[in-house]
C-alpha cells in the first residue's frame, strides 16, 4: 500500500516463522490492484492492501481434491478476525473478490496454479495511488511443503473456472449483484434478541483465546449466548459481491442461510431451525432430539452430538453461479467462512467453545429438507461449554 508510519510503501510477505514482514518489491502497486479489479476505489485509497493466497498442497496432502474448500474456509476465518480487528478501530475494510486473477498473482509473486491469490481486503482510506512501478517477475527461493507434491486435477479445474482474464471481467461481474430470494416461513417462528446481551470481552482477546474445542460438555447455553451469536454472525460483510445499497446487511442480501441443530439451548425446542436474519427470528424446521443426527452428518464425531447447537450455511449454488458465474462459487464460499469465523469469535468471547468440522454434503442437505432442497452446505461450526480433553 501507501507509505505508513515506519513502513515504506511496498510488497510484502506475512512470514509466520519469524512473525514479521519480508520485502517482495518496492513501491506503491495499489493502483494496479485497483486497474486489475476494473476499478475497485477502495484499492487505490487504502492504505493497506493484504492479498489472501493459498497453495493448494498445504492441505492437499491430506484432504485431496476437498482441499480447495479448504482455501476459502482458511481465508474466510481470516478475514472474520480481521474484519472484527478493523471494526474494533474504526478502519473501514472492504472485501475485494472480483479481480483479474493473473496481474494480481504476478504481483506477489504466485503461479497461479500450484498456489493463488484467493481475495483482496482493502484497509483504511487515505490518498489515491497514482502510477504503478513495473512489474518484474520475483525470483525469491521458496522451502518446499514436501519431496514430492501431488497435483490434483479437479482444483486446478475449479479455480481456472472462475478466473477473470481481463479486468473488465471483473468489473461486469459486480454489476450482475443481486440479492437472493428468501423462502417463505413455513414453521413456528421464535424471536432470537440479541440486545440485552454485550459480549463481555473485546475482540483481541476473543481472538487470543479463540480455539478448536475438542471436547463438549451436555450442557445448555443460554438463549442470549445464541442470539449474540446469530446477530453477530449476519453482520454486514463489506463485500463487492452485495449490492452496493446493502453490503451484505442481514436479510436478503446474503448468498447463504444459516441452519441450526439446537442440541441444549434454553428457551428454544430441541430440533433444526433456520435463521431468518430479517426477522431476527428462528423458523422450525423440525422438533425433537437430533443429537445422533448431529453426530452423524460430521462424519460420526461425538463433537456435533455433544455440542449445544451445530450451524449449518447452506446456499444455492446453481442460483447463485446463475447470477454471478462461476465467480459466484468463490463469493457463496467466503461469505459461509466469514459467518463461521464470527460464530467462532462470539462463542469465544462469551465464554464457550467452537470448533469447524467437516460433514457428509448430501445427507447434510436432506436431514433439512425439503427447506433446504437444491442447497449444497458450505460450512459447519459447532458451539458450546467446551470441557478439556482427554
Amino acid at each position: 500500500g501507501g507509505d505508513l508510519e515506519g513502513l515504506a510503501a511496498a510488497g510484502y510477505h506475512s512470514a509466520p516463522d519469524i512473525f514479521s514482514l519480508r520485502l517482495l518489491r518496492a513501491g506503491d502497486h495499489r493502483r494496479m490492484l485497483a486497474d486489475a479489479s476494473g476499478g475497485e476505489p477502495a484499492l487505490a485509497a487504502a492504505p493497506v492492501v493484504i492479498v489472501f493466497a493459498s497453495t493448494f498442497w498445504r492441505n492437499a496432502w491430506k484432504y485431496q481434491s476437498r482441499a480447495y474448500r479448504h482455501c476459502f474456509w482458511d481465508t474466510g476465518t481470516m478475514l472474520a478476525n480481521t474484519l472484527a480487528v478493523a471494526a474494533e478501530d474504526g478502519l473501514p475494510a472492504r472485501i475485494v473478490a472480483g479481480f483479474a486473477d493473473a496481474p494480481v498473482n504476478e504481483l506477489v509473486g504466485l503461479d497461479g496454479r500450484r498456489e493463488a491469490a484467493i481475495v483482496c481486503l482493502a484497509i483504511g482510506h487515505g490518498s489515491v495511488a497514482d502510477a504503478t512501478p513495473p512489474i518484474t517477475p520475483l525470483t525469491a527461493a521458496t522451502e518446499p511443503l514436501s519431496p514430492s507434491e501431488v497435483e490434483y486435477p479437479a482444483i486446478a479445474a475449479a479455480h481456472d473456472g472462475s478466473r477473470f482474464t481481463e479486468a473488465t471481467s471483473a468489473e461486469a461481474w459486480r454489476q450482475k449483484v443481486a440479492a437472493t430470494p428468501r423462502p417463505a416461513a413455513t414453521g413456528a417462528i421464535q424471536p432470537i434478541d440479541s440486545s440485552v446481551l454485550t459480549a463481555p470481552r473485546a475482540i483481541t482477546a476473543g481472538i487470543r483465546r479463540r480455539g478448536s474445542a475438542r471436547r463438549f460438555a451436555r450442557s445448555p447455553i443460554g438463549r442470549e449466548q445464541l442470539g449474540y451469536i446469530l446477530h453477530e454472525a449476519v453482520a454486514p460483510i463489506p463485500a463487492d459481491f452485495y449490492p452496493e445499497a446493502s453490503s451484505g446487511a442481514a436479510g436478503a442480501a446474503l448468498l447463504g442461510d444459516i441452519y441450526l441443530i439446537v442440541n441444549g439451548v434454553d428457551g428454544v425446542a430441541p430440533g433444526a431451525w433456520v435463521f431468518r436474519p430479517g426477522d431476527g427470528a428462528l423458523e422450525l424446521v423440525r422438533e425433537g432430539d437430533m443429537r445422533g443426527d448431529a453426530g452423524h452428518l460430521d462424519l460420526g464425531q461425538e463433537l456435533a452430538a455433544d455440542a449445544a447447537v451445530n450451524f449449518y450455511v447452506l446456499s444455492d449454488l446453481e442460483a447463485v453461479t446463475g447470477r454471478l458465474g462461476p465467480r459466484g462459487y468463490r463469493a457463496a464460499s467466503l461469505e459461509a467462512a466469514i459467518i463461521g469465523g464470527r460464530i467462532y469469535l462470539s462463542a469465544y468471547r462469551l465464554g464457550l467453545g467452537a470448533t469447524g468440522l467437516t460433514f457428509f454434503d448430501d445427507d447434510v442437505t436432506d436431514f433439512f429438507s425439503p427447506h433446504a432442497g437444491g442447497k449444497s452446505v458450505l460450512f459447519l461450526t459447532a458451539v458450546g461449554y467446551a470441557t478439556p480433553s482427554a
